[in-house]
């Protein structure tokens, strides 16, 4: 058994069996652990030596009868390999707790306390660097994911891209929005500012010069990392939340580009030059090859904007609040005429009274029909939204009985 191996002999290991490390990363970000069946599969073809130094290297450890790469392994290796599990606001919501007793300690240190005020002031360092990697990988991967999303290479239905995707805004995105809010005076971001403002006076102020030093970096790492938090709000503004409302748009286009780039020279070329009986082009190919060029677009724009000013996002002006229309629905059914009860609500519920928001509160009992009852009068009423005028059927709805609503599910 070796106790102590050179950590020249552990990476050279590490090197040597970097796909067999990746696939127990991806098998344990998926599972959380490592079966001792996926294990098994997993170095079926692997020597008993490099299956024995796995454990005698320390990288992995047996939890009861499942497997878990140590901690600094699999942080390492989810550094090189760039994927992460995206943390939930509530984990981030920690760093609060964590800033806040750390900033009182600092401000309340006795002033003979020398040691113990470096000490802390390096431990808050180390906290905030912290948050700013979990954050950054926070954003890049729920980018990620969103881009899959909207490609559906897995070939998902659309209700369940839908449900995926709303999921994905009301418990990660919308609350992280929340957490980089600078003009949210509770918000992690506004107490970063608190405590860069703190630090810029005892830089410059404090009577132990060490102190001064340890400030001073302090104060650079915060000055640094409230850039690094508005360019994660732009992200999710200006990127992630819109095209996560794209997926209302399914798009061909970008799902077979997306597919073709990542392996360009495993799929054949289609040859325009000759006559074919495929058809290549639909009616909805113009605005999907828009749709597709604009995720360019946008990525040139967002580094465009680097350049400029950044100021705060306010995401009121981006987010859709589709469950606030649900409730409105659902305690107003029976509805007469439902295309009518989505103009008032446009109007006076949406800062923004556009035919987009009009068409997404149309959309809400035609997305979940299963629970609704429409029934068509045949009359056409013109419903005027923005420059457009809507010849929209009348059309009454009611909650569809509980039994009924079994039986289809």
């Amino acid at each position: 058994m070796i106790l102590k191996a050179d950590p020249d002999k552990v990476l050279r290991f590490m090197v040597e069996n970097f796909e067999l490390m990746r696939t127990l990363y991806l098998a344990q970000l998926s599972g959380n652990v490592i079966s001792r069946e996926q294990f098994n599969a997993i170095t079926r073809h692997t020597g008993e030596i490099s299956i024995n130094r796995l454990f005698e290297y320390k990288l992995l450890s047996w939890q009861y009868d499942d497997i878990r790469l140590n901690e600094p392994v699999r942080a390492f290796l989810a550094f090189l390999i760039s994927e992460f599990k995206p943390l939930l606001p509530s984990e981030l919501e920690k760093y609060r707790t964590s800033f806040s007793t750390l900033f009182n300690a600092i401000r309340e240190c006795p002033e003979g306390e020398q040691p113990i005020l470096l000490e802390q002031l390096e431990a808050l360092y180390d906290e905030v660097q912290r948050f700013l990697e979990n954050v950054e990988n926070n954003t890049g991967q729920l980018l990620r994911e969103t881009q899959q999303l909207k490609a559906n290479k897995d070939k998902m239905e659309y209700g369940e891209r839908i449900r995926r995707a709303r999921h994905l805004i009301e418990f990660y995105i919308a609350p992280l929005n929340s957490i980089l809010d600078l003009q949210h005076s509770e918000s992690i971001a506004s107490l970063l500012g608190e405590l860069s403002a703190y630090a810029n006076r005892e830089r410059l102020s404090h009577s132990y010069q060490l102190a001064r030093d340890r400030f001073g970096q302090l104060h650079e790492l915060l000055r640094g990392g409230n850039d690094r938090i508005l360019r994660q709000s732009r992200i999710l503004s200006r990127e992630l939340l819109p095209l996560i409302e794209r997926l209302q748009t399914e798009s061909e286009i970008l799902s077979g580009w997306l597919f073709f780039l990542e392996r360009p020279f495993r799929h054949e070329v289609p040859s325009f030059s000759t006559r074919s009986y495929r058809s290549f082009f639909g009616s909805s190919t113009g605005a999907n090859l828009e749709l597709f060029l604009e995720q360019f677009i946008q990525r040139a724009e967002e580094v465009l904007l680097q350049e400029e000013e950044i100021t705060a996002v306010n995401r009121h002006e981006v987010l859709f609040d589709r469950r606030e229309h649900v409730d409105a629905l659902h305690r107003q059914l029976p509805i007469d005429n439902f295309f009518d009860w989505c103009r008032n609500r446009l109007y006076q519920d949406e800062q923004e009274h556009s035919t987009e928001r009009f068409l997404k509160i149309c959309s809400i009992v035609f997305e979940d029909s299963d629970h609704y009852e429409a029934e068509f009068t045949g009359r056409r009423i013109p419903i005027e939204v923005e420059d457009f005028i809507f010849l929209a059927p009348e059309v009454k709805v009611s909650l569809k009985p509980r039994n009924e609503k079994e039986h289809v599910s």
